[in-house]
């Protein structure tokens, strides 16, 4: 980082730290917002601890706090998280999710290279994207951290991390639930999960299914008026899941996770705002329905998907010490085929598979002023990657496999009974190999990266937490897959945050915020050879760029029962340094674009729950969220495309609830809920490109939807 950034940088803390702070102050004089006050443990340092006690902007909620917001799937967490989006991908649809972090998009699909934002499951790394457009259930709690995570969990996660955590069994009662949906495109959706000890207080299991169905609420169709007559944007998943904890003694605990996870599904509706070559790569769609997609060919458009998952964690105390052992092995293989025009469809897979070993030691030492944690973390990933252009008969299959491992610490030392310093490191060494499945063509790297972390926290009250850190990750160096000679180096972002985390006035008002500033160096684009003496792109270290930003979450509860809340991200994020060049070799300084990701994102909560009899409790809940404008094109681009097919449009949707708990039924609930309830017609996921003229095709989004929802405890 030059001399001027960092000046840049200090210059612009005290801003940013105002600008935050203000926004907290306006949540909380002119609105009182949602609460959730309640103690919530989170994991986010790999150890169990108050979510108010962590030096680590981090965004937590628990199963039930997202049921009670009507939300269902993987992709709803960005509606209750700032700085936090997740869209299809322009080129695949629902069945790939792209997640973005501040700024940082995850990025590659293909095994060829990584994701910039990590997601774990019950511990265990999911490195692709595949199926995360899923419907959770028997979740515990969902985590998102944000920043450079690079010290605990490992390389790629420059932009954070995403931390799910699903419900364990319990050993001292046979418990568990039935649930059953029906709403809007012949939605019926059930879930029944059993809990179930074996041997009380040592040995529990705990079964889960969820089958989902909902018809399409798109169409087949090309042209003005011609309809295929096919359904497009269905859900059709089937997911099993058990879990078995064995807990012999006070010293042992082993839990065992193993899921199933089917998609078998027509695509998202695709639509193209303009023709490109001709009509011959890309038709627009004149249709005025914009739930009617691209659909030409004989052969209908599909997403399908199966992923089979295990993983064990072994927690062991030493007397003085404890290891835990994380193993996983995740098996995928995923297929769509998307259509843009009558003479080409996109056909895009990988058929994958993940080992990964995780041991980690930690205790405490100076009469528990220092908490400390040490590890090793090893993977292996290999598989194939489908990338064929039909139509043009083009081919860019490929095999792969990656291979490394790590060392890491991190350590708390306690400097006064307020004030702490954290202090961590990773190591990390891979080896990628890539090969053409239609050549000869292959290639093998290894690459290396040391990430660290340093902070400092002060408690001047019990409830309130300030914080400062200074974070380095980075995300591993990636072979071309077109180009498979080109070895692309790692990226690395270096991260500065101070946040403020506090509970008021009686734990009534919960308030969190984070300033940030990243210089990001060595970024992994595709973008035009300046050493090619034609026109070619390839996968290189392009660019350094400069992100910054502020997020806020305010919660809560002006009167019993009554609970209000809102959360606001902003993220400013450009090139600092881009030389690219255009289709005729034309240099272009691409220095203060945007780097892509929406700059602004908010969020509205209210939830008022009150007795309707001496067993009966009403909840009556809506939620809005709002997310800016995505750019998905350089200025250069979209000088070719017409007005508005250069970004997605910002879009707000409102959702709501209404649900009645009788008690003397044990546990019965009955839900009416409604998504976009103000039927909102919105794109949340596109691509543009300037091949033949340029490329501009677009996701749409859910229409309105309703439903009831019945479950039962027993």
């Amino acid at each position: 980082m030059t001399k001027n950034r960092i000046q840049r940088a200090l210059g612009r803390m005290p801003t940013l730290i105002g600008a935050g702070m203000i926004v907290g102050a306006v949540g909380m004089t002119s609105t009182p917002l949602y609460a959730q006050n309640d103690v919530i443990v989170v994991t986010a340092r790999k150890v169990s601890e108050n979510l108010q006690d962590v030096p680590v902007a981090v965004t937590a909620f628990t199963g039930t706090t997202f049921e009670e917001a009507g939300l269902t799937e993987f992709s709803d967490i960005s509606q209750l998280t700032p700085n936090f989006d997740v869209r299809p991908r322009g080129s695949t649809g629902a069945l790939f999710a792209n997640l973005t972090i501040r700024g940082q998009t995850s990025g590659f699909l293909t095994l060829n290279a990584d994701q910039a934002v990590g997601i774990n499951i019950n511990g265990a790394p999911i490195t692709r994207g595949t199926s995360l457009f899923t419907n959770l259930f028997d979740v515990e709690r969902i985590e998102v951290l944000k920043g450079p995570q690079g010290t605990l969990f490992g390389k790629n996660t420059t932009g954070g991390a995403v931390n799910v955590v699903t419900k364990g069994p319990e050993l001292d009662e046979i418990n568990g639930y039935g649930k059953f949906t029906y709403g809007s495109y012949n939605r019926t959706d059930a879930e029944l999960v059993a809990n179930v000890p074996l041997i009380e207080d040592k040995l529990g299991i705990r079964l889960g299914a969820a089958l989902t169905h909902r018809d399409g609420f798109g169409e087949g169709g090309f042209g003005p008026t011609t309809l295929t007559g096919r359904e497009l944007a269905d859900d059709d998943e089937i997911f099993l899941r058990g879990s078995l904890l064995f807990e012999p003694n006070d010293a042992l605990s082993i839990r065992i996770n193993a899921d199933y996870h089917t998609v078998d599904e027509s695509t998202s509706i695709f639509r193209s705002l303009r023709s490109a070559g001709g009509g011959f790569i890309a038709l627009e769609s004149t249709n005025p329905d914009i739930y009617v997609g691209n659909d030409f060919r004989a052969d209908a458009p599909f997403a399908r998907s199966d992923e089979y998952n295990i993983n064990g964690t072994i927690d062991l105390d030493l007397g003085g010490a404890s290891l835990t052992s994380i193993t996983s092995y995740r098996k995928q293989n995923s297929l769509t085929l998307v259509q843009s025009a009558p003479s080409t469809a996109v056909l895009l897979g990988q058929d994958s598979d993940i080992f990964a070993q995780e041991l980690r030691f930690s205790g405490s030492a100076l009469d528990d002023r220092l908490s400390w944690q040490a590890g090793a973390f090893y993977s292996k990933e290999s598989g194939d990657d489908t990338d064929i252009l039909t139509g043009f008969g083009l081919d860019s299959s490929t095999s792969a496999e990656n291979e490394g491992w790590s060392i890491f610490t991190q350590n708390s030392f306690a400097i006064t009974d307020q004030l702490k310093l954290t202090l961590g490191g990773r190591y990390t060494d891979e080896n990628r190999k890539v090969q053409s499945l239609v050549s000869p063509a292959q290639a093998e790297a290894n690459f290396d990266g040391f990430s660290w972390l340093a902070s400092l926290d002060f408690k001047p009250t019990n409830e309130t937490l300030i914080y400062g850190s200074v974070s380095r990750g980075f995300r591993s160096g990636a072979i071309d897959q077109d180009n498979i000679g080109n070895i692309v180096q790692p990226e690395f972002v270096l991260n500065y945050e101070v946040g403020l985390k506090a509970d008021m006035f009686d734990n009534r008002v919960r308030f969190n915020t984070a300033v940030f500033y990243s210089d990001y160096t060595d970024i992994q684009r595709t973008a035009f050879d300046p050493d090619s003496p034609v026109p070619v792109t390839i996968l290189r270290n392009a660019a350094e760029a400069t992100i910054w930003g502020f997020e806020a979450e305010l919660q809560t509860t002006p009167v019993d029962g009554l609970s209000l809340g809102a959360t606001v991200g902003y993220t400013h994020a450009k090139f600092d340094e881009f030389l690219d060049a255009d289709g005729a070799g034309n240099v272009i300084d691409r220095t203060d674009e945007p780097l892509g990701g929406p700059k602004w994102q908010f969020s509205f909560t209210g939830r008022y729950e009150f007795n309707v009899s001496d067993s009966a409790k009403l909840g009556i809940q809506a939620n809005y969220f709002w997310i800016g404008k995505d750019q998905l094109a350089s200025p250069t681009v979209a000088a070719l495309l017409g007005p508005g097919e250069d970004s997605i449009p910002s879009f707000g949707l409102l959702n709501g609830q209404i649900d009645l708990d009788i008690d003397k039924w044990r546990g019965l609930n009955i839900a009416l809920f409604g998504t976009n309830i103000l039927d909102k017609e919105y794109y949340n996921g596109g691509v543009a490109l300037d091949l033949f003229g340029g490329i501009s095709n677009r996701i749409v989004g859910d229409p309105r939807q309703w439903g009831i929802r019945v479950s039962k405890k027993f």
